[in-house]
């Protein structure tokens, strides 16, 4: 194969892995389980159930397959023999604006923004609903991928049509055959309603998911909140599966990462867009510490009929690069959530999501690239895990990243567990001061707030995690841990009631 293509296959594998999960509701009609013998799978005659819980530190699926591994049973396919598949048409350039359109958003040069894709199964893909929907928008410089996620239910204005949720507009852009169809129609709306220029779309069906997820040889999801969901599956005897999912370090299938990533049961879309972006970390961890074409090359061929793009072989080159370079600091997440929208009960008697005045403020932040040297400019915070329950210190961790925090030590306390979690101040200055946003985080009460000045610490504060942590976090809204800049009454353009 063409050094350029099997580069092509790489990324195109990376970006499949992140538009996946992103999927909406539905499932394949040929949704199937995977060669893999999945040691926490047990079959009843009612239903099958899979109980997850917290992986030791150890990873649990080989690194590099053998002979008889699952991952080389998944790779029949001959690279060699499959062209690249053509790149679908899409011109997301936009003739005319109008005055109730919101003015174009400020970001750097050379910013690419992408849209992520994940659509209901139907007869006709085209007629399907993107029940959720991701922005990744990534800047070549830093580099780094700042990464948006956009509830089902958030009402838009839809051109040549009344307001809508906003994933309706994919199968409207079909129906009314817009130049470019749904993807197209989706950026003309993403542009006119807040202001993003859509660059490229990428679009991925389940089959897709699930061959990628393995290839990469699972993948280990650092869970937050407790999940307990059923889902259809061909492979189990009545045809569903139980998922039970607790908080830890979670190894995960392709299939059992696309239900963790797609419930909603017990849960709100708000929660499922967040984990679906924490698996995308976990990926993005995954394909760093791996070699990824090693496993890769023999699925090429059917990623053709599991990935639809506007992507090229030119483009790769340089996507690439960026791709190989970020680490947890360059990559930036966030989630639409309460007060940023809020809710409102049509006249057809619809509950859906109203933007506000800070909607767009919060779209550009979320947007924007991390801070330059984040290195230098985070706040640095130590976090030991004093409590009972195992890899606390490493959901924390991931908690503080998401946060704009620097994690620069993690580990477990030598003393015996706490009870209670302490934040010990080491900073001489109340200047800048961090822990009071600490203590918000892990709801730590003043008198476990412990001042011990240290000017010659790495740190500014150590979080000693104890057995009162809960590291399940309201996700409904999580968006109000958000600094933004005064509200701007005349940015917002779908109208609000």
């Amino acid at each position: 194969m063409p050094k350029l293509l099997v580069r092509l296959f790489e990324l195109l594998l990376l970006l499949v892995v992140g538009v996946s999960i992103s999927l909406g509701v539905g499932w394949a009609p040929k949704l199937t389980a995977t060669s893999a013998s999945v040691p926490n799978i047990s079959a009843t005659q009612a239903v099958a159930t899979v109980i997850v819980v917290p992986a030791t530190p150890t990873i649990l699926l080989p690194e590099s397959p053998t002979a008889n591994s699952t991952l080389t049973l998944l790779g029949t396919s001959t690279p060699n023999a499959a062209p690249v598949a053509t790149p679908v048409p899409f011109n997301p350039n936009i003739d005319t604006v109008d005055p109730n359109d919101a003015p174009l958003i400020d970001q750097p040069a050379n910013t690419i923004n992408i849209l992520l894709l994940g659509s209901d199964a139907s007869a006709d893909q085209r007629l399907a609903r993107t029940d959720s929907l991701m922005i990744a928008s990534i800047n070549p410089d830093a580099p780094s991928v700042s990464l948006l996620s956009f509830p089902r239910d958030l009402q838009v204005r839809i051109p040549g049509r009344k307001d809508d949720r906003i994933n309706t507009v994919f199968e409207w852009g079909y129906l009314q055959e817009y130049p470019g169809g749904g993807p197209a129609f989706l950026a003309l709306v993403m542009r006119k309603n807040f202001g993003i220029k859509i660059d490229h779309f990428i679009r991925i069906d389940f089959q897709g998911f699930i061959k990628a997820i393995d290839t990469l040889g699972g993948v280990e999801v650092l869970v937050e909140c407790e999940l307990h969901d059923t889902f259809p599956d061909k492979a189990a005897p009545t045809g569903r599966t139980d998922l039970d999912v607790y908080p830890g370090k979670v190894l995960l299938t392709g299939k059992q990462a696309l239900w963790y990533s797609r419930s909603r049961w017990s849960t709100t879309d708000f929660d499922r867009a967040r984990r679906q972006q924490k698996v995308m970390r976990a990926v993005f961890r995954k394909a760093r510490e791996s070699n990824m074409l090693q496993n890769a090359i023999g699925l090429y061929s059917d990623f053709r009929s599991n990935l639809e793009t506007d992507l090229s072989v030119t483009d790769v080159p340089a996507l690439l690069d960026i791709a190989q370079r970020l680490g947890d600091l360059q990559i930036k997440s966030r989630v639409i959530t309460f007060p940023i929208v809020h809710a409102f009960k049509r006249e057809d008697g619809a509950q859906v999501l109203i933007p506000t005045n800070n909607t767009i403020p919060y779209i550009k932040e979320a947007l924007s690239p991390p801070a330059g040297n984040r290195a230098q400019t985070l706040p640095r915070i130590e976090v030991r895990n004093g409590s009972s329950k195992p890899n606390m210190e490493l959901i924390a961790s991931e908690r503080l990243t998401w946060e704009g925090f620097q994690v620069v030590a993690v580990g477990k306390t030598d003393a015996p567990e706490f009870k209670e979690t302490q934040v010990i101040n080491f900073s001489t200055t109340p200047k800048g001061s961090p822990i009071v946003r600490l203590s918000e985080i892990f709801r730590v009460q003043r008198r476990n707030v412990i001042g011990q000045p240290d000017p010659s610490s790495v740190s500014v504060a150590r979080v000693v995690l104890g057995d009162d942590y809960n590291s399940c976090p309201a996700t409904a809204s999580i968006a109000s841990d958000v600094p933004l800049a005064p509200e701007n009454k005349d940015a917002v353009a779908t109208k609000t009631p």
